[in-house]
């Protein structure tokens, strides 16, 4: 890394980061799978040699176009959940050593979640109760980062091995939640996390039992945990700018498929009024019907661009009641319609292979 991109990343401006020990085995597993190791890293800008060190940094958005790039070339569209389901609570670095280094599960998930900024900024990692169970709740904040199946795929195939690593190779979670529309072939996920799979939902989710909290965790190092954690707790205090937009963005985005989402759910949920909320955009030069129509229109390429997502339920998704109603709308965004669009990403991804 460059000195001026070190100082940027001390002093917490730029694009958010995550450190090089999320990707630990990704070249081995893309090589297992026949990709082609330069020119999944060659799409992504990525040198290879930032995997050398887990301290080292890398981009998000990069991080999670590597995985969607890895999944396209292998033409193996489950490459994430893959990954996640195979990597080890140690090979996660410094966070994952926190985690399994705590003394009970309880401790771990606690520790996992308060030290998730040192590891990835502009995301969400929290512990949630509803309803007597608890849920795990993982997200990406910034909203110019729109492709991220895989990474949600392969970040709660990590977390379940948290939960592994405490209770034994046969502990299963009650269901598993992620943001994104059922893939083609959905059958791969039950199969690998052996729990029901739920797409479409708000938020990525590990569903648990409160019994799960109680286990403790096998020959914890507390002299390891000493080490690293004042290390992590530096990096945690690292400031970083307010990224209100992504996290309005993202709140945008998880009650479209419920109509037209209003501004003050929106500041409800972010502890604002709206306001409040109203002010803050428009200091930052920002509308938030412009923010609306913003997400309707980068989750409406994102569906068409999944061949299996039939038309109604893209439309579904986005809030509309009517599919009419969304080609009229994706019309004006585009000068066609979602049929045509789609046709095209067909044909210009089969000249690309």
């Amino acid at each position: 890394m460059s000195a001026n991109r070190d100082e940027a990343s001390e002093l917490g401006v730029g694009p958010p980061q995550v450190l090089a020990s999320a990707a630990t085995g990704v070249i081995e597993l893309i090589r297992r799978m026949g990709g082609d190791v330069d020119r999944i890293f060659g799409a992504t800008r990525i040198d290879t040699s930032v995997l050398d060190s887990p301290l080292n940094e890398l981009s998000l958005k990069q991080y999670c176009e590597l995985f969607e790039q890895a999944a396209r070339q292998t033409q193996y569209d489950n490459f994430g959940l893959r990954f996640g389901h195979g990597f080890q609570p140690k090979q996660l670095g410094a966070l994952g050593y926190l985690a399994i280094n705590s003394p009970t599960m309880a401790a771990g998930l606690r520790n996992l979640c308060d030290y998730f900024p040192a590891h990835q900024q502009s995301s969400t990692l929290a512990l949630r109760e509803d309803r007597e169970l608890l849920y795990l709740d993982y997200q990406i904040n910034d909203g110019s980062i729109a492709r991220r199946r895989q990474d949600a795929e392969l970040s709660l195939g990590m977390f379940c091995n948290i939960f592994r690593h405490c209770h034994g190779s046969r502990w299963r979670p009650i269901e598993i939640h992620f943001e994104h529309p059922s893939p083609l072939e959905p059958k791969e996920h039950e199969a690998l996390v052996e729990a029901p799979v739920v797409f479409s939902q708000r938020i990525n989710s590990i569903v648990f039992r409160r019994a799960d909290l109680e286990g403790a965790m096998p020959d914890p190092d507390s002299y390891l945990f000493s080490l690293i954690e004042p290390f992590m707790r530096k990096r945690r205090a690292r400031p970083r700018p307010d990224d209100l937009v992504g996290l309005v963005r993202r709140k945008i985005e998880a009650h479209l498929d419920n109509g037209n989402p209003r501004i003050k759910k929106v500041a409800s949920e972010l502890g604002l009024t709206s306001w409040t909320l109203h002010r803050r955009l428009r200091d930052l030069n920002v509308n938030f019907h412009d923010l609306v129509r913003g997400a309707r229109r980068q989750l409406a390429l994102r569906y068409l661009s999944e061949a299996h997502l039939p038309l109604t339920e893209v439309a579904f998704l986005l809030g509309y009641s009517e599919q009419s109603a969304f080609t009229r709308a994706f019309r004006q965004w585009t000068g066609m319609g979602p049929a045509r669009y789609r046709r095209l990403l067909v044909t210009a991804r089969e000249r690309r292979e």
